[in-house]
């Protein structure tokens, strides 16, 4: 076993040395030494050169192999070159980019049979804890033999530490000790650390199921990366973590993921599959139609929820929500929004809600929701406190960030309620303010529709 670490170390240097020399040139080059460093490595290049075969079922530990190997490299560089001014660092870490397309990698949401693997997972980010300072290492001395030892971080545990219930020392086998972490040990030993919760996205699961999420650890450059509401994808390792174990107490065991790599994909337009048979079609659509013009919009707008008949000018107005327009920043750098909302006002029982329930069916990212019984921590965001940490939710607005927000009986919404949707639809942002926690979400790029007298509020 030895010797099978030793040679794919052997590999793995081989490739970095080769492939990465110039980042890891211009990361030593760098004057601080206790910043993160991150190093992108293409994970299907890398297998098709080390010809190693269990990388992803084995990824925690060709991950540290990978560590080790990244720090090696760099004692090497900094030999042959005396001339630069390069100097080691110590917080240099692999990220894992470009997974294989192999069966169980790209994955809906992670079940047991992922465990220890190396996955994609595509998300919402839902939930996001306060970034806070963690130990990797603990170090206990023990009170009868003085023997220093110590215990390493486990994901495993909910308690992230375990202490030992005896001193490893075989002379002693003491159970008193203390913990003696040091100023020196703990600048070198700590790292970021910080939790956030992903919900599989909204265009995963079907209407009337709820939206299962899976809690993300994140570490050193990945820390304080995303907010609520980001589109996120992430490779990570799928891991079990265990709860306190209590007497007579059912023992809880939930999956977690261990992030190696995160990528915001707020920007990124959404994918839609678009074949050469769709292209001709509307092009030949449109060519057919070319001198009315008119004739073919009534025959769009009457394939939009074509179970109510008619109402063309209703149509219109939401398909024109759904299109969306133009932004523009002026040279002062004001934001102009482009998108508009729209108010749906009517009698009961003219189709109010299914025009909300076909736009939210439609359109790949979209939350559809009701004003009776809807707060405003719930539309918007809200901050709480667990176990003295505070963390941040994101709410109805929020999560339809890039898609569409509809809210029906818009009109049973409570008045303080329709005042907190009005910086979301105006400034296209949010602000939220608890106690000592300020914060404040950047642009949403959503609109709304509503209907009333029965009203209700679409937003896109």
């Amino acid at each position: 076993m030895l010797k099978d670490f030793e040679n794919i170390l052997e590999k793995f240097y081989d490739y970095i040395i080769v492939i990465h020399r110039d980042d890891l040139i211009e990361i030593m080059s760098n004057y601080d030494p206790l910043l993160y460093y991150p190093v992108l490595i293409d994970l299907l290049d890398l297998l098709m050169s080390t010809e190693i075969q269990d990388f992803l079922t084995n990824a925690l530990t060709y991950i540290n192999l990978l560590d080790q190997s990244l720090n090696h490299c760099q004692k090497v560089l900094i030999e042959e070159n005396p001339h630069l001014k390069l100097t080691l660092k110590e917080k240099i870490k692999a990220r894992l980019v470009s997974l294989p397309e192999a069966d169980g990698v790209f994955i809906k949401y992670p079940s047991c049979c992922d465990v220890n693997k190396l996955i994609s997972f595509n998300g919402t980010v839902t939930k996001t804890c306060s970034p806070r300072l963690l130990e990797s290492i603990q170090n206990f001395k023990c009170d009868k033999c003085s023997f220093i030892f110590g215990v390493d971080i486990d994901y495993t545990y909910r308690e992230l530490f375990m202490k030992p219930s005896r001193c490893p020392n075989k002379d002693c086998q003491s159970d008193k000790f203390k913990l003696v972490n040091s100023e020196k040990n703990l600048k070198l030993n700590s790292k970021d650390y910080q939790e956030i919760k992903v919900q599989e996205k909204l265009d995963m699961y079907s209407a009337g199921s709820v939206p299962r999420s899976v809690v993300v650890i994140l570490e050193n450059d990945l820390v304080d990366c995303c907010k609520p509401g980001d589109d996120v994808t992430i490779n990570a390792v799928v891991v079990r973590r265990w709860s306190r174990l209590v007497n007579d107490m059912r023992c809880d065991l939930d999956l977690i993921l261990h992030a190696n790599y995160l990528k915001v994909n707020n920007e990124d337009q959404i994918q839609i599959n678009i074949t050469k048979e769709k292209e001709k079609m509307f092009s030949e659509f449109w060519k057919k139609y070319e001198k009315r013009p008119l004739t073919a919009r009534n025959i769009i707008l009457s394939s939009y929820c074509p179970q109510l008949y008619g109402m063309y000018i209703v149509k219109l107005a939401v398909c024109l929500v759904l299109a969306g327009g133009v932004s523009r920043n002026d040279s002062s750098g004001t934001r102009v929004r482009g998108e508009s909302h729209l108010l749906l006002v009517g009698d009961p029982g003219t189709g109010k809600s299914q025009f909300l329930k076909y736009a939210n069916k439609i359109v790949p990212k979209s939350i559809l929701t009701t004003g009776i019984g809807s707060s405003s921590a719930g539309l918007t965001a809200s901050a709480s406190r667990e176990g003295g940490i505070w963390h941040l939710e994101a709410g109805a607005l929020v999560l339809a960030d890039g898609g569409i927000c509809c809210v029906d009986e818009f009109n049973c919404m409570k008045e303080q309620e329709k005042m907190s949707m009005l910086e979301a639809m105006e400034q296209q942002s949010i602000s939220v303010a608890k106690v000592s926690d300020l914060t404040s979400f950047p642009p949403l790029f959503s609109s709304g529709l509503g209907t009333g007298q029965q009203a209700e509020l679409v937003t896109y």
